[in-house]
């Protein structure tokens, strides 16, 4: 745990650029509606070798509109001021369909001063069943890759994924479960390999769909 705690600050910032929820389903918002979602939780960075975690609370507000048949955007800002921005496509089903499928790149941005800016790519894959209208339940597996611009930057890739569900309509409540684990990375030392370290947040939201027709 020494070790692990003398990495804080650090991972910290890692884990603060790198979103992990997904709060969604593969189904798209329809076109000219839009939703709110407000979510609290908690998350945690693992050491997978010895099972050692260090935990924090999480805050996220996102809002999602849709601007075509099967096309919506999102914007989502968490806790320490990160913001992620994407678009989704679905591919495979409709607003009334039991499973769909959807995918669409998304890109974060976390400025913390000293020169020095972190970014963050991702592209998932969402997919949902939908027993029902009032119940949509996604696995979105996704890779991420986080790098710093300005001097001293380096790269950290992540692979994982969400699960969760949304239950009911125009106010929809929900659970997401995340994680994150670091493939490998392109820094000045071999830190990030050696702890096989990984991200991971549980987390409670509700939806407030808005329509726009």
């Amino acid at each position: 745990m020494k070790s692990l705690v003398l990495l804080l600050p650090v991972l910290l910032l890692l884990s603060s650029c790198v979103q992990l929820s997904t709060f969604q389903t593969a189904k798209t918002v329809p076109k000219g509606d839009g939703e709110i979602l407000l979510a609290f939780g908690g998350g945690g960075i693992s050491e997978s070798f010895t099972g050692e975690s260090i935990g924090f609370g999480t805050f996220e507000v996102a809002g999602r509109i849709g601007v075509g048949e099967k096309v919506d955007l999102g914007l989502k800002v968490s806790h320490f001021a990160s913001y992620l921005a994407d678009v989704k496509f679905q591919i495979v089903g409709d607003q009334d369909s039991k499973f769909a499928m959807a995918t669409g790149p998304g890109v974060g941005l976390y400025a913390f001063g000293f020169g020095t800016t972190l970014m963050q790519a991702t592209l998932p894959l969402h997919m949902s069943v939908h027993p029902s209208d009032r119940l949509g339940i996604y696995f979105t597996p996704r890779f991420s890759s986080q790098f710093a611009l300005g001097d001293g930057g380096g790269s950290l890739n992540y692979l994982g994924g969400s699960i969760g569900f949304e239950l009911g309509r125009k106010i929809r409540f929900g659970t997401d479960i995340s994680y994150m684990g670091v493939l490998d990375d392109d820094v000045d030392n071999d830190t990030f390999e050696d702890f096989g370290l990984g991200l991971f947040q549980v987390g409670f939201g509700v939806k407030f769909r808005i329509d726009g027709r």
